[in-house]
């Protein structure tokens, strides 16, 4: 009987076909929008400490560092870039697997694909196989690991960035096998950073890109994984399920036709994804001209996750970025939500905090039911002289099943290409990106993919100035 880590393999390493290709080049929108969030991160102090640590034992020269001017191995080089990418809260999100496959996975792939000199279509391959395994593995739980103090981007983007590193370097069947049966023994990462801010939740993406790469390198060697370490009694699912109720067929269910790695969705605001529907809301309520100053009340009802919080004073800025009153009421004061909002500075801002106060929130039975499929969320308005107005979303910007992008497919892409632009300008790269955007373009013809690290590696010119206005 053919077990989920040989079908996926098997996926993997079958050839290309025009299907594969199409699918493939579509991750474009995705390199795009990770590589230029990954680049904005490294501004991120928490990316300076990660940059100085790596490179102060420097390895091999093999593959680059984001905005370092240094190469170095390709599994610290994918550690590095992958906290970097996790660093501003950008990175990009799949709604039903609750994860944030590309911080994981794109800088696994990009470190394997230099290091072994692979084409830009290859590139492009790994990245939809890296994806398509840490969506597919995340609908199995479908965010239940976070009730149990486990991060799914950790755990099962170890198993995209493996596949991801294979595909680049060209494994043949048998070692993908071994290299997801090498990946799932690493599998870590805890949700403590939830006490006190700190920065573990921005090494997560990087270990777990590291782990991938290491996990392909030593199945390319012939280093032995079991062939059953989703299914089997000590494997994936046993271990990390805790008794949640989960969907194993989501593995192979459609596989190789019905790919859910092109569901991922970006982030327009630099906090966690889960407050995104109520901010699009807040947003809404602004410039349908509400007034901050005139609401008495505003009422969030909202799905369980076991993840955001709903106290009316951030006692920092991590804790900002997943705290529901907080980021509503930015957008209700200033109509929109940036990586200036998330600040020691700003979380202290009078007259953000005074609408805050203001903001109840309560997780709703119903919305909570339909969790992950549907992100229902509701934003009442109690007005001054007894006026309510009542906002709701199913569904936040970004995604690609949003109505808005439903009779549009590129528009998701023109929002990735405009989101890169802005992002590192304001974070002192904008002069890399119209070229960023031009070479990840080309990526299905190019011969290789130096010329993408180029850009990506040259030293920072701003990081001072930037650096101020990144969350700490």
């Amino acid at each position: 009987m053919t077990t989920i880590a040989e079908a996926l393999a098997g996926l993997a390493t079958r050839p290309c076909g025009s299907q594969d290709e199409a699918a493939a080049l579509r991750m474009r929108t995705y390199a795009l929008d990770t590589l230029a969030v990954t680049l904005g991160g490294t501004v991120s102090p928490s990316s300076a400490v990660l940059a100085r640590t790596v490179l102060g034992a420097c390895g091999k020269a093999e593959a680059t560092v984001m905005a370092a001017g240094r190469v170095t191995s390709a599994w610290d080089a994918a550690l590095a870039n992958g906290a970097f990418a996790h660093a501003l809260e950008l990175d990009d999100d799949h709604r039903i697997a609750v994860l944030h496959p590309g911080a994981v996975v794109v800088p696994a792939a990009l470190a394997a694909a230099e290091a072994a000199n692979a084409t830009g279509l290859t590139f492009l391959r790994a990245l939809l196989m890296g994806y398509e395994v840490a969506c597919r593995l995340g609908e199995v739980f479908r965010g239940s690991q976070f009730y149990h103090g486990m991060h799914p981007t950790a755990l099962c983007g170890v198993f995209g960035a493996a596949v991801a590193a294979g595909v680049a370097m060209g494994l043949d069947r048998d070692a993908m096998v071994r290299a997801f049966g090498v990946a799932g023994t690493q599998a870590a990462g805890l949700t403590e950073w939830r006490a006190d801010g700190s920065w573990i939740k921005r090494l997560h993406p990087g270990k777990a890109a590291h782990s991938g790469v290491l996990a392909a390198r030593l199945a390319r060697e012939g280093f032995t994984g079991p062939a059953t370490i989703f299914e089997g009694d000590n494997g994936f699912f046993n271990a990390f399920s805790y008794g949640e109720k989960i969907d194993p067929l989501a593995m192979t269910r459609g596989l190789g036709s019905d790919w859910r790695a092109l569901g991922t969705a970006l982030k327009p605001y630099p906090c966690c994804r889960f407050e995104h529907g109520a901010i699009d809301l807040a947003i809404e309520a602004k410039e349908s001209g509400i007034a901050a100053a005139d609401i008495d009340e505003a009422a969030v009802r909202i799905y369980r996750t076991d993840v955001l919080s709903y106290h009316h004073e951030p006692r920092n800025p991590v804790d900002a970025q997943f705290n529901v009153p907080y980021g509503v009421a930015v957008a209700l004061v200033r109509g929109k939500v940036s990586l200036a909002d998330f600040t020691d500075a700003a979380i202290r801002d009078e007259p953000v905090l005074a609408v805050s106060r203001r903001v109840n929130v309560v997780e709703d039975d119903e919305y909570s039911a339909k969790y992950p499929v549907d992100y229902w969320v509701e934003l009442k308005l109690r007005l001054r002289g007894g006026v309510e107005r009542r906002f709701f979303s199913e569904c936040p910007s970004g995604d690609p099943d949003a109505p808005q992008y439903r009779g549009d497919p590129a528009k998701l892409h023109a929002e990735a290409e405009r989101k890169a632009a802005s992002l590192l300008a304001e974070c002192g790269f904008g002069e890399r990106a119209a070229a960023l955007s031009e070479c990840v373009a080309g990526l299905g013809d190019a011969a290789d993919v130096h010329p993408l690290a180029a850009i990506l590696g040259a030293p920072a010119r701003q990081t001072n100035a930037a650096a101020r206005r990144s969350p700490s």
